[in-house]
This record gives C-alpha cells, sequence and structure tokens, in this order.
C-alpha cells in the first residue's frame, strides 16, 4: 500500500462510512448505497479507493450454476498500518509479551498482564464516571457511556445488539490486540480481556457478571460480550 494514497482514501467521511459498515459484514455495493444513501456509481467510485488502498477486497459469490456472480466487499484480514511518523508498538508490545513469558514463566506472566488489564478496566469506569458523573450503572447508562461512547472513541466499533433492564449484549467488530491476539490467545483474550471487564465490574457494582461469548482471535466474525445485572 503507498502511504499518501491510504491517507487520501481516508480523507473522505463517506469512504470511512463505508469501512464502518464493512466491519459488521461483507457487502454488495447495491447494500452499501442504500445504508449510506449514496448513489451506486458514487460508491463503486469509493470502494475502488479503498480497494486500490489496500483496505478492502473483492470476492464473487454465484447464487447458482448460472448468471454472472454477484461481488461482494470485505475488509482485508491483514491492512497494513498507517502511521506518521513512524512507529513500532505492535512489535514492541509482542516481543515484550514473548519476554515475560521467558522470564518469568507462563504463570507468572499470566498474572502480571491480569494485574494490567485490572488497572485498566477499573481506571476506564472511574474515568467515565468523574467525566459524566455517573452514580450508578445500568444497562442503560453502560450502553451509552461505555459501549458507545468509550468502545467507540477508542476504535472498537461496538454493536449493542441487546439492551433491556436486566442486560447488555454487544459486539466489538475492530479488536484492538487482534495481531496479537490471533498469536497469543490465551493472554490476551483469556487474560487480558478478561480482566479488563473484571477492573470494569470491580468499579460499576460486583453484581455485574460477564460473559465472553465470541471471540474474533478464536475464528468468530466478532467478539460478542454479555453483561448481566444479577440481585
Amino acid at each position: 500500500m503507498i502511504e499518501a494514497e491510504a491517507y487520501r482514501a481516508l480523507s473522505s467521511k463517506s469512504r470511512l462510512d463505508i469501512l464502518r459498515l464493512l466491519y459488521r459484514d461483507s457487502m454488495s455495493v447495491e447494500q452499501i448505497a442504500e445504508k449510506l444513501g449514496l448513489q451506486p456509481i458514487t460508491v463503486r467510485h469509493h470502494l475502488r479507493s479503498l480497494v486500490e488502498s489496500g483496505f478492502i477486497e473483492a470476492m464473487e459469490e454465484r447464487a447458482g450454476s448460472v448468471g454472472r456472480p454477484r461481488i461482494y466487499y470485505r475488509l482485508v484480514k491483514e491492512p497494513q498500518l498507517v502511521g506518521y511518523p513512524r512507529r513500532g508498538y505492535l512489535m514492541l508490545n509482542s516481543f515484550m509479551v514473548s519476554a515475560l513469558r521467558l522470564t518469568l514463566g507462563d504463570s507468572q506472566a499470566k498474572k502480571v498482564l491480569r494485574k494490567a488489564g485490572l488497572d485498566m478496566g477499573e481506571n476506564a469506569a472511574k474515568r467515565l464516571e468523574s467525566e459524566h458523573e455517573i452514580r450508578e450503572w445500568n444497562p442503560r447508562t453502560f450502553e451509552h457511556f461505555f459501549v458507545k461512547d468509550y468502545l467507540e472513541k477508542m476504535g472498537a466499533e461496538p454493536e449493542a445488539v441487546e439492551v433491556n433492564e436486566k442486560k447488555v449484549v454487544y459486539r466489538l467488530h475492530n479488536c484492538l490486540f487482534f495481531e496479537m491476539a490471533m498469536k497469543t490467545p490465551d493472554i490476551i483474550c483469556d487474560v487480558l480481556h478478561e480482566s479488563f471487564h473484571e477492573g470494569l465490574t470491580k468499579v460499576m457494582g460486583r453484581n455485574i457478571k460477564v460473559t465472553h461469548v465470541t471471540s474474533m482471535a478464536k475464528g468468530k466474525p466478532h467478539c460478542e460480550i454479555q453483561v448481566e445485572w444479577q440481585k
């Protein structure tokens, strides 16, 4: 990917909206046009730019044995990172996790990373409480301030799929640690992600139960988390 092309592709709000749609699922030109209220010819122009920049790819799907296949677009599985000036934090983080496991052993390394996840979760909850003057966490405040505000700003592409008086079920269409999670799901998913939510509930209320239903790093199209308020 030529970096100048990538920045040009990301400079358009419509192209960013298309990328957000494709986080959810693969789509055709017509489906994207309908969702965004754009003309198909305009959508094709934006898709061409995103394909050339390396963010998405086209795939063919044939409904039957005859007729032309339908073209769908999806995000590439491993998009190149864009940044200026360049940084190597992902590589550094991978080396640090490996070094922890080699130096401390697997069990102790997981304890250290669990503590990091707990601290991250507690800090996130306390910051939201302070910024928005939250006195009590319930499914509605959790959906609004954590799912729609915090996770959206973090770039996790969240989607609340069920909200009622007892629980919130939400999905993450972008794993913030995806590359590392694919290599070490036992660390990123089973330790860091789990302990992050444990830190959240430590602040929000111990009557909250968090269940990780699916994980992108374990072959699912999204991470799905269920948060229940128990009596």
